[in-house]
C-alpha cells in the first residue's frame, strides 16, 4: 500500500497527521506545505502523473481550492483515493465534496487536523487506539485550538509545541513516531525536558526583545500592534501581549524571512480571520495568516507609513 500525505508545515497539528500515517505505514511519503502553496504542491504531483502511483492520498490541516477540488471530483481514479481533513472555517464551504471533511467542533471541543484524521483512521480500522496515541492527539488538539490555555491550563500541550520548535519538522516526526511506536504512556524523557526548559528561557529573552520594537497602527479600523519577528516565535509573542493586556485589538506578526504575516487576537472577540482575508489569507477567528506577496509588501508599507 502506497500512502501520500500533504500536511501543514507550520505547527504540531500538521505534524500530528504525518506521525499517525507513519505509524500505519512506515514507508509512507509526505509533503509539508503552507496554506498558500498546497495547491501548487498537489499540482506538481498531478501534472507529473505521480499522484496516480499512490493508493491512498490524504490532505490534512489544509484544504485545496475549489479549482483543484473539482479536478479530483471529475477524476474517477483520484476521487476514490483522496481524503481531505481540515478544521478552518474559511474553507467550510467545501464540505459539499464527498471526499472533504471540514469539521470545526465536536463533542470534545474545537477540532484540529490531527484529531479529525485520527478519528478517520480509527473508524476505518486503519489504526488501533492506545493511551499514548490518544494523549498525543489530545495534546495536539488542545494546543492548536488554544484550549490548553483557555480551559485546561495544560502546560504539556505547550511543551509539545516548544519541543517541535526546538528540534524542527523532520526530527519531531522521527521522535514522535518512535515514542508512539514503543511507549505505552506519552511523556517526555529527561533530554526532551531539558530541551524544552532551555527553549523557554531563550524564548522569553527573544519575546521581550521583539516586543520592544512594537509599532502601533490602525489597521482596517482596529488597533493593531505590528511586530517583526522570526516565524517560530509568533505564538509566544502573541501570548505575551495578551497576558500583559496590551492596549491593542490584535497583533500583526511579520516574519520576512519566512514570507508570512500571522495575525493573533489580543482582545477577546476580535476576529483576525477577517483581517487575514482582506490581505489574501485565511485561518481561524483568533489566529490567521497570509503569505507576503508583492501586494502585501505594498500594504505593509502603506500601514507603517500611514
Amino acid at each position: 500500500m502506497r500512502d501520500l500525505i500533504f500536511s501543514h508545515i507550520s505547527d504540531i497539528d500538521g505534524m500530528g497527521s504525518v506521525v499517525l500515517l507513519k505509524l500505519v505505514n512506515k514507508d509512507m511519503h509526505y509533503e509539508l506545505c503552507e496554506t498558500f502553496n498546497v495547491n501548487d504542491k498537489f499540482e506538481e504531483y498531478y501534472n507529473s502523473k505521480d499522484i496516480y502511483n499512490y493508493d491512498r492520498i490524504y490532505i490534512t490541516d489544509l484544504c485545496l481550492d475549489d479549482e483543484h477540488l473539482k479536478i479530483i471530483q471529475n477524476d474517477k481514479l483520484l476521487k476514490d483515493k483522496v481524503k481531505i481533513f481540515d478544521h478552518h472555517e474559511s474553507v467550510l464551504q467545501f464540505n459539499t465534496y464527498d471526499f472533504v471533511n471540514i469539521t470545526i467542533k465536536d463533542e470534545k471541543g474545537y477540532c484540529c487536523g490531527t484529531t479529525l484524521f485520527y478519528n478517520y483512521l480509527l473508524d476505518n480500522k486503519i489504526i488501533e487506539s492506545n493511551s499514548a496515541i490518544d494523549k498525543f492527539c489530545e495534546l495536539t488538539r488542545r494546543h492548536d485550538t488554544w484550549e490548553w490555555k483557555k480551559i485546561y491550563n495544560d502546560e504539556m500541550s505547550r511543551d509539545l509545541s516548544l519541543f517541535f520548535e526546538t528540534v524542527g519538522t523532520e526530527k519531531y516526526i522521527e521522535v514522535m513516531y518512535s515514542k508512539l511506536k514503543t511507549e505505552k504512556e506519552f511523556k517526555f524523557n529527561k533530554v526532551e525536558e531539558f530541551l524544552i526548559e532551555n527553549r523557554k528561557t531563550k524564548m522569553m529573552e527573544k519575546v521581550l526583545s521583539y516586543v520592544e520594537g512594537i509599532v502601533y497602527k490602525k489597521v482596517f479600523g482596529l488597533k493593531a500592534g505590528i511586530v517583526f519577528i522570526s516565524y517560530e516565535y509568533r505564538n509566544e509573542v502573541a501570548q505575551y501581549l495578551t497576558d500583559m493586556k496590551y492596549d491593542i485589538d490584535f497583533v500583526m506578526l511579520i516574519a520576512i524571512e519566512h514570507g508570512t504575516i500571522s495575525y493573533r487576537s489580543v482582545r477577546p472577540g476580535v476576529n483576525v480571520r477577517l483581517v487575514a482575508e482582506k490581505m489574501g489569507g485565511k485561518g481561524h477567528d483568533e489566529a490567521a495568516g497570509n503569505n507576503i506577496s508583492d501586494i502585501q509588501k505594498e500594504r505593509i508599507l502603506d500601514i507603517l507609513l500611514s
